[in-house]
């Protein structure tokens, strides 16, 4: 696809005298705007494909010496307004408008700056490829809404010392606007670009271009000094023993060297999580499972460090004493260094069958990485990891990676890696299994491994195919990533249609996928097909089903060639701001793979999600999950259980809340309590008060007991030098 570019040129110098600085309260004064350029969203771009927007958004941009300023007029039925009170980067499933920027122009990434109907900010970076997108990124800015007669309108000042730029005179930068609704019974977003099926990056479609001249450096120098306070208890027999109350001090910051190189430091970092992650039911799993990185200095450059093949897993650095790490946009390349000190390094090694796991210890990692734009969505980079432990042994691995798009319609990714490993002597890993004679053991041994992954897809309006190959050696490590199984060949095929309308059924989206995964010998351990669905409708109710039929499995030295059938289902309605109900469900054939002798059982997975919002500061959400695999052909269960989370927030403004967890959990036995009080007023000054309990039902089950309980504060204060 070519893109027609038009190019507004706005000097310093053009600015109407009569103009005066907009005064970022959400309230549209003509004389501050009169300057401005303007623009209508005039595309419905989801779930329609570029047909005309059926409400009216006007945006407008301008810019002095030190800010961007956007602002924006959103037509609407204010009774059909999503929009609550709540945590930044929380609202993007409700009414917002945002401007999307590439200060590059090249497609590498593109940012989005929004805020919700009630001032909620939000901001993510998003570059192509088949990757989420990255609403960890955050930037300071400052924003307002006002509900007005004709919908509601935002404001928005943006400092150019949070952008990263060219280092240039002449500015050409790729700008564009977007905005979501749901007055139209469904979740609809509107643009003033046009997106296509071939766009691997939404927001990188964007098709104006905003000059701006003799831009004045301005660096950014922060300063972020913690302290914690925390003191826990538990009930080793009977009495409940207090410990001594426990302290932290240490200090993070970020410094800009130029436009487009950064430095961020920690020293004695804070890396407790505040907010527990949630239960996980692993009691029929034998791979380990990942979690999402929520630590502030891990966040900026996240977007780099992502590859198919998963070589970085930044929760893999558990407990660092200290890190550093320096970020270059350049011309055409980006790049990324990163250098660490682990006190406590959670080590994982794959196998075909399962995971082993164990800690390593104190440990040094590097992390290098560097990628090369190349235009039209396209890029190739480098990844060097390096990780030594300090009771011997270390773990390397270099990786290329790439995604290319060919003539529009057609793009292929791939990645290539060999990892180096040499063992320590000291063993930290309970097992006396091998796999290709390499022992799991740590006994000192020295070996190496690779991995491949090629991915090609072609897209077009109507229609989606593509094909995977991925093969990872038996002796394949990625010390500082997560790879949790090695040893296998994958290939997948997949198809999709796409049918779009105005109809109750919105967007229909049939799909195939056909998946065969052998032995690195070329032995079959599984095969599968699965057919699904997903579709949106006009009442805000959508969903997702999936059957799966495996024709045969291999599970160590089980073969079952009894075919599976599976089905999953997924549905959602949200008919207002103030209810939501979410059902999933897995259910049909499953191995029950722990078991000694491991059988076909029968498997009933339920998954309920209720949300309400009384109003717009208060929220209620209640999740029921259910668990069980039964024997197939006998009475009976291998397992079965549930758990339940209740959860609250009261979000006094956009910046201040407070909220309660309670969870039970039949398969730990126990319950959880938390109770947080949060002020985030930007990204980086943070204040925590809360407190955590486990509790058990002891001997009896109307005896619940308390088993440990910790109650902590956190202040991290923001200064800009």
């Amino acid at each position: 696809m070519i893109k027609f570019i038009k190019i507004i040129v706005i000097p310093f110098i053009a600015f109407n005298a009569l103009a005066s600085t907009p005064i970022i309260d959400g309230t549209l004064n003509d004389a501050e705007w009169a300057d401005a350029i303007s623009y209508e969203l005039e595309f419905e771009v989801s779930p329609g494909r570029n047909a005309p927007a059926l409400l009216k958004t006007i945006a407008s941009i301008k810019h002095d010496e030190d800010y961007l300023y956007v602002a924006f007029k959103a037509y609407a039925d204010k009774e059909k307004i999503r929009a609550t009170t709540r945590a930044r980067d929380t609202a993007w499933d409700e009414d917002y408008v945002g401007v999307v920027i590439d200060t590059y122009g090249d497609d590498r990434y593109a940012i989005a700056i929004g805020q919700n109907a009630l001032g909620s900010q939000l901001d993510l970076k998003e570059k192509p490829g088949n990757r989420d997108d990255d609403p960890s990124w955050n930037i300071l800015f400052f924003s307002e809404t006002v509900f007005t007669e004709y919908g509601y309108s935002a404001e928005f000042a943006i400092p150019f010392e949070e952008l990263r730029y060219p280092d240039e005179d002449l500015q050409e930068w790729s700008i564009g606007f977007v905005r979501k609704s749901f007055e139209l019974g469904t979740q609809t977003i509107f643009a003033d670009f046009t997106v296509y099926a071939h766009d691997q990056c939404f927001f990188c479609a964007t098709d104006e271009t905003y000059v701006i001249e003799d831009l004045e450096d301005s660096d950014r120098n922060y300063l972020y000094p913690y302290i914690t306070l925390n003191q826990k208890a538990d009930r080793p027999i009977k009495k409940l023993e207090h410990q001594n109350p426990d302290y932290e001090i240490g200090l993070s910051g970020l410094l800009d060297l130029n436009e487009n190189s950064t430095i961020e430091y920690t020293i004695n970092p804070d890396f407790s999580q505040v907010e527990a992650d949630a239960a996980q039911v692993l009691v029929n799993e034998t791979f380990a499972i990942s979690l999402p990185e929520r630590r502030t200095f891990f966040l900026e450059g996240t977007d780099l460090l992502n590859t198919d093949l998963d070589s970085i897993y930044t929760r893999s650095i558990n407990s660092p004493l200290n890190a550093l790490k320096f970020i270059n946009q350049g011309d055409s390349t980006s790049s990324l260094i990163m250098h660490a000190i682990d006190e406590d390094s959670p080590y994982l090694a794959g196998g075909l069958y399962e995971s082993y796991s164990g800690n390593a210890g104190k440990s040094e990692v590097t992390i290098i990485r560097s990628i090369k734009n190349l235009g039209n969505e396209s890029n190739i980079g480098v990844l060097l990891t390096n990780r030594d432990y300090r009771i011997g042994g270390h773990g390397k691995l270099v990786e290329v990676d790439g995604n290319l798009r060919i003539k529009d319609k057609y793009s292929i990714a791939f990645d290539f890696a060999k990892s180096n490993t040499q063992e320590s002597h000291q063993d930290f890993i309970n097992s006396s299994d091998s796999l290709n004679n390499i022992s799991y053991a740590m006994d000192g041994e020295k070996f190496s491994g690779d991995a491949k992954n090629i991915r090609l897809k072609r897209e077009t309006e109507g229609s989606t195919w593509g094909f995977r190959f991925e093969e990872i050696s038996p002796n394949y490590r990625a010390d500082v990533g997560f790879v949790s199984q090695t040893g296998f060949k994958n290939i997948s095929l997949w198809h999709s249609r796409t049918y779009r309308s105005n109809n109750f059924f919105r967007l229909i989206k049939p799909n195939i996928t056909v998946r065969k995964k052998s032995d690195y010998e070329g032995n079959t351990i599984q095969e599968m097909t699965e057919l699904g669905l997903f579709f949106e409708t006009s009442k805000n109710f959508k969903g997702n089903i999936e059957r799966k039929v495996f024709d045969n499995e291999q599970y160590k030295t089980f073969s079952f060639n009894e075919q599976q059938t599976r089905t999953n289902l997924w549905l959602n309605y949200s008919p207002s701001e103030l209810f939501s109900i979410g059902f999933s469900a897995d259910f049909g054939d499953r191995i029950a793979y722990n078991e000694l002798v491991p059988e076909i059982g029968k498997q009933k997975n339920y998954n309920l999600n209720l949300g309400l919002r009384p109003n717009d500061k208060l929220s209620l959400s209640y999740r029921h999950r259910k668990i069980e695999l039964s024997k197939k052909y006998e009475a009976g269960s291998y397992f079965s259980g549930r758990v339940d989370r209740f959860s609250t927030r009261y979000s006094f403004n956009n910046d201040l809340s407070w909220r309660v967890n309670l969870e039970s959990n039949d398969f730990s036995d126990d319950y959880y309590l938390e109770t947080l009080f949060e002020w985030r007023p930007d990204p980086y000054t943070i204040f925590y008060a809360g407190s955590s309990q486990f509790f058990s039902d002891g001997e009896s089950s109307n005896n619940v007991k308390l088993l440990t309980s910790q109650i902590y504060l956190k202040f991290q204060y923001f200064y800009k030098i």
